[in-house]
């Protein structure tokens, strides 16, 4: 692998049903790992993260974030091992990031917190939110962190501040509930695009102070020591170097920003890194770091459609990996895949009005298929056969919201069709068809006023 190697860990959303059902088969460390984080999460009277991640028939992500914590587990427990597996390959890395609550995965890796004591730090961060109860939210706008802030000052909440600096542009913003919709009606109003994020708290926000005493009360007695391997903390701005920044980390983790943009060109400025693995069961990270850093630099992560952890691992030793067939059953029950309506009114028309969609040039369905097809393709670098119709955007090929969102808003523009309501549950447009089906309801919405 050659040196300067960043290994970066992602946050929420770094999971895949049964992704390491594989791994637990033939490795017992692996398997005693889990059945460790399944001890703390019965201890908070959740139920295990072992059987989602080792049944491929298990929970798809928007149902395990039903219960966030599980979800918060379930990430920290895919790229934990996944980690510990690619080492035993004898592939590693000279620095490790996490970012937001991968910052705890990277501790973990890191030898600054045990297994059992990250996944408590995950647990306690979900009990003190609950027990305040600021409740609020986080917006990602297509925007660098100095006009997100702009944005935040003409909106004008008191609460409003920027969380999160993915990429020259893109941030996120958090506040509380009053204060959000004052921000989304400025985002618009200034063409800037906001996608509203599936939280219920103002994350990386001084707002949550009460809920960072609770945290730290409750880890004082956490045994917390100097890490044994190089990590860098985008909330920190700087290496950990001691137990005392790991301690920082964990107290402040709640309320302090995170400058992911940051962090990753200052490995690659000042200390030469050239490569970075993202180590997940989905890649979350790596888009951000595409958007900012040099095209030389060589960007690793799990590939679409990567339903188990071997084919992650091939990925990031470099090894070319065949694509995995799309699931194409239900992640519950196994039977054919019946994903519920959205439940906002923009629902996709039960049958289309050809002539209402034509009026405003949009193509016929399988058109329209096919144009979505090359513009996700071309934007993400995925092959275009992935994109079957059957091919959940999220969980079987790891696109985030945010750029589902972007990628459709761009192509709105490009039929010359309204921007949908904020209110829109983006999450719910799980695939290609169902895009379309948004695409041809606003068509027919446009015709008819």
């Amino acid at each position: 692998m050659g040196k300067h190697v960043v290994i970066q860990f992602p946050g929420l959303g770094g999971y895949v049903p049964g992704v390491l059902a594989d791994l637990v088969a033939h490795n017992s460390q692996a398997g005693a790992v889990l059945a460790e984080i399944d001890q703390v999460a019965a201890e908070y009277n959740l139920g295990p993260v072992s059987g989602p991640l080792s049944d491929p028939a298990g929970p798809a992500i928007e149902e395990l974030a039903q219960t966030p914590t599980l979800l918060h587990l379930a990430s920290f427990a895919s790229g934990y091992l996944l980690y510990q597996a690619l080492r035993e390959k004898r592939i590693a890395g000279d620095v490790l990031l996490g970012q937001s609550t991968g910052e705890i995965t990277a501790l973990a890796a890191a030898g600054s917190l045990t297994v059992s004591d990250a996944a408590r730090v995950l647990c306690e961060r979900e009990v003190a939110l609950d027990g305040v109860r600021i409740l609020g939210g986080l917006v990602a706008v297509r925007a660098g962190a100095a006009r997100a802030r702009r944005l935040c000052g003409a909106a004008g909440g008191w609460s409003l501040t920027v969380s999160l600096s993915n990429s020259p542009e893109q941030s996120v913003i958090s506040g509380i509930e009053q204060d959000l919709p004052r921000l989304e009606a400025v985002a618009r109003a200034a063409g800037v695009h906001a996608t509203r994020l599936l939280v219920r708290y103002p994350h990386h926000n001084p707002a949550l102070r009460p809920a960072a005493r609770r945290v730290a009360a409750a880890t004082a007695a956490f045994s917390i020591v100097d890490p044994v391997e190089r990590v860098y903390s985008p909330i920190l701005g700087r290496f950990v170097v001691a137990a005392c920044d790991a301690r920082r980390i964990v107290d402040r983790h709640l309320t302090d920003p995170v400058d992911y943009l940051g962090a990753i060109r200052v490995l690659y400025d000042e200390f030469g890194v050239r490569e970075f693995l993202e180590v997940g069961a989905r890649s979350v990270l790596t888009e951000s770091a595409r958007e900012s850093l040099p095209a030389t630099v060589e960007l690793r992560g799990a590939p679409p459609n990567a339903l188990a952890a071997e084919q992650i691992l091939d990925a990031l030793a470099g090894q070319q990996v065949p694509q995995a067939p799309v699931r194409a059953t239900s992640p519950i029950n196994g039977s054919a895949e019946q994903t519920p309506e959205p439940s906002s009114h923009l629902v996709p028309p039960a049958p289309r009005n050809t002539a209402a969609a034509g009026a405003v040039g949009l193509p016929e369905r399988s058109e329209l298929l096919a144009r979505l097809r090359v513009t996700f393709a071309a934007a993400l670098g995925y092959p275009e056969d992935v994109f079957t119709d059957e091919a959940h955007l999220e969980a079987d090929l790891g696109i985030a919201s945010v750029k589902k969102t972007e990628l459709l808003v761009r192509l709105l523009d490009e039929y010359r069709l309204p921007t949908p309501p904020a209110q829109l549950r983006m999450r719910d447009y799980t695939t290609l068809p169902k895009l379309a089906g948004l695409m041809e309801q606003l068509a027919a919405e446009q015709v008819s006023a």
